[in-house]
């Protein structure tokens, strides 16, 4: 049977653990906020560790309480982002050959439609932006390359199938000329995060996009 004492020392014991979290949380939060507005206006190199600290309002030790340094921090910020576009090469990859495998050649070019896109974009909004103007200095300097080069790999591997398949009459681009075609096309999809574009200007913006690429495709390639 608990005691009321021990039930008193309990009650004590829980609000200090509960206070103790949310001032861990808070600091956490802090360094966060701090973080993401310093890195967005000076970009990951320029960004100094004590003067992220000090506009969060805390010590450097406490820092390392919650992160490991501060490449962890924009690892935090931008890692999501960059599995999820991950995944999604993946998943296209079955999907391109099944269109390939059934004659439906055309639907390649629409695997990864305008909606879909913006609707990465505007869910990644931040994080993106982190990607592709401020992460010079972090392992994710290469991510709008490394990007264009899981569009090419999946593009030429996609189109070689069709030739094979006898699908494709005309020669297909090289490697190299498919880097370039592919670094057009996604250069021009991120503009939207480049220049801060609204939702719905991008709307207009990226229907046009895919429009024009996927015309250029067809010429290209005598569909």
């Amino acid at each position: 049977m608990i005691t009321k004492l021990a039930y008193f020392v309990i009650i004590i014991i829980c609000e200090v653990r509960s206070l103790a979290r949310g001032t861990y949380d808070d600091t956490q939060q802090k360094i966060l906020h701090s973080g993401l507005k310093m890195f967005l206006e000076k970009g990951f190199e320029r960004t100094n560790l004590r003067e992220l600290c000090a506009e969060a309002g805390i010590t450097t030790g406490s820092f390392y309480r919650h992160f490991e340094s501060k490449e962890d921090i924009f690892s935090f910020f931008v890692q999501a982002a960059v599995d999820e576009i991950k995944k999604d090469f993946a998943d296209a990859e079955p999907v391109c050959r099944e269109a390939v495998e059934t004659g439906d050649i055309r639907r390649l070019w629409m695997i990864m439609d305008a909606d879909r896109l913006l609707d990465y974009i505007y869910r990644n909004f931040d994080a993106l932006k982190l990607l592709l103007k401020c992460s010079d200095g972090t392992k994710y300097s290469d991510f709008l390359n490394d990007v264009v080069c899981m569009e090419t790999d999946i593009s030429l591997r996609s189109l070689r199938l069709a030739k094979e398949r006898g699908l494709i009459a005309t020669e297909l681009p090289s490697e190299t000329e498919m880097h370039m075609i592919c670094h057009a096309y996604i250069s021009s999809v991120f503009e939207a995060v480049l220049h801060d574009l609204s939702r719905k200007d991008m709307e207009n913006y990226i229907h046009t996009i895919v429009k024009f690429f996927t015309a250029g495709a067809y010429q290209v390639l005598g569909l």
